[in-house]
């Protein structure tokens, strides 16, 4: 587990460090610049939600062909998660130059239109380099749910460095290269990604990668397509909800007696939070590829083993990083707030030591989450995080801050409750696997080409009986026919064939 999700964990801290060098080279642009970068940014995340549902699926697909030891299907799902990352760019270019001087627009509300002209023109860069951008999350997650997580790490270092090399030059001008300012930002980004699709597809077809792209179409399959969509879809929707519920809490907060600074203390306990997910979110990959192979071998109980491992080594790594958020959250408020606003200080503290505590829960769903995506079963993560945080939070911290007069407190007790039901929600999914395992199976060819015509009860004896030992196998390699299935053993072929008329199956040496 350690092993896939250390390098993640550091691959997101890269990106975050980038992402802080990145804002640190803009001001000094000026003022002006910050503001509309900032701006930019929820533009971008609204983007990278939708980017991330093909690269969901595509995770969950390619963790269950590697755990099948299919490399054919592998090959397969890793070039129509490239046709559809880059037909999903093309649709996001024409969407983003439609809504990027509007949403500028919005966000500015009524400040100086330089920074949405300055906006404006840093995003239609970054639509116009959204295939790099699309296929570098696609590559990366590829390669993650196989199993390979240390050459995304090594491409993702390589690639910031780039990055902010390249944002310097055409930010500030250096040489015969004119100082283009923030466009130079977006210029540096789209040329750096650029170079890493061109560095991951000699990766994927140097065949000396787990993800080995070998001869066949592009050509969109429209049943993948909905397979990657429907796995990954969910997964963006969640993303939406999860941010937007942030932005309607933020305006309540600020309604109440702390008023702006309010936002101030939700924001750094949100910086905060952010760091203490860094970790969790690595075990969240590491669960994806971990469910997604066993369940590819259709190893059942292996792959509750590792979902319940995750569980519990998430839930205690985020209690270890947040007992000094809530022991230290005066001095913690401080080091953020260096003059000491009594108000902020009070807020920031309370926030930390009632809020900060849910991320306990936040870890069982996150790690929840992961484990269902490599089952392919994204859409309760969905409809927790709609109910839990959309709806339940959003009301409670409402009813609690102004009905009941609890303040900003009450803003924070709605948010601890939210959390907690929505990692409660996912737990209990995850203790009913009859229903996860049925979405993973009515995935595969063999459920699509012979399963589905047989009753329920000859399914779950063929796959408890046959598929299950036989593929337990290290060496066994499942070859789904027209006509059969034929198990490729170290002693010998096994063929099943089918007699969908009378619901049974027999079994050939």
């Amino acid at each position: 587990m350690g092993r896939l999700a250390l390098p993640v964990l550091l691959t997101n801290l890269l990106q975050s460090l980038v992402g802080v060098i990145d804002v640190f080279m803009i001001g000094r642009l000026g003022p002006l610049e910050i503001a509309a970068s900032g701006m930019s940014n929820v533009v971008r995340i609204l983007v990278l939600i939708m980017v991330l549902s093909v690269a969901a699926g595509a995770m969950s697909l390619v963790a269950q062909a590697k755990g099948a030891r299919d490399p054919e299907r592998m090959s397969f799902v890793a070039r129509q998660a490239i046709s559809s990352g880059f037909l999903l760019s093309l649709v996001l270019i024409g969407l983003g130059f439609v809504i990027a001087r509007p949403l500028m627009l919005f966000a500015n509300s009524g400040g100086d239109p330089a920074a949405v002209d300055l906006g404006v023109a840093y995003l239609q860069i970054i639509f116009l380099g959204l295939p790099f951008l699309v296929l570098n999350v696609v590559f990366d997650r590829l390669m993650q749910g196989a199993g390979d997580t240390i050459t995304p790490l090594f491409l993702t270092g390589t690639l910031n460095l780039l990055n902010i090399a390249f944002n310097y030059i055409f930010m500030f001008g250096v040489g015969p290269i004119p100082a283009y300012g923030l466009s130079g930002a977006a210029m540096g980004t789209v040329l750096s990604r650029a170079i890493g699709v061109v560095v991951a597809f000699i990766i994927v077809y140097s065949g000396r990668n787990v993800i080995k792209v070998g001869r066949g179409s592009y050509w969109p399959d429209i049943q993948l397509f909905k397979d990657i969509l429907g796995i990954g879809l969910p997964s963006g929707i969640q993303g939406v909800f999860r941010n937007g519920s942030r932005l309607l809490v933020l305006s309540l907060v600020t309604s109440t007696e702390v008023g702006t600074l309010g936002a101030a203390a939700m924001g750094i306990g949100l910086q905060l939070e952010s760091l203490a997910f860094m970790p969790v979110l690595g075990i969240n990959v590491a669960a994806t590829s971990l469910v997604g192979r066993a369940l590819g071998a259709w190893q059942v109980d292996e792959a509750k083993r590792r979902g319940n491992v995750a569980i519990v080594l998430a839930v205690s790594l985020m209690f270890v990083l947040i007992l000094p958020m809530i022991i230290f959250a005066p001095q913690i408020i401080r080091l953020f707030d260096p003059s000491a606003n009594e108000t902020l200080l009070s807020a920031g503290t309370t926030y930390l030591r009632i809020a900060t505590p849910s991320l306990m829960f936040t870890a069982v769903a996150m790690t929840v989450n992961g484990a269902l995506r490599g089952a392919g079963d994204t859409t309760p993560g969905m409809y927790s995080t709609l109910l839990t945080r959309g709806v339940l939070s959003v009301f409670l911290s409402w009813l609690f801050a102004f009905p009941f007069g609890w303040g900003s407190v009450g803003v924070w007790v709605a948010l601890l409750i939210g959390y907690f039901f929505d990692g409660l929600f996912l737990w209990v999914r995850w203790r009913m696997p009859h229903a996860w395992l049925k979405i993973a199976l009515q995935k595969t060819e063999l459920y699509r080409q012979h399963l589905a015509q047989l009753p329920d009860q000859v399914q779950q004896t063929y796959l408890q009986d046959v598929r299950s030992p036989l593929m337990a196998q290290p060496t066994a390699f499942e070859d789904v026919q027209p006509d059969r299935v034929v198990y490729q053993m170290a002693d010998g072929d096994i063929a099943v064939t089918f007699d969908k008329l009378n619901g049974s199956y027999a079994l050939q040496s």
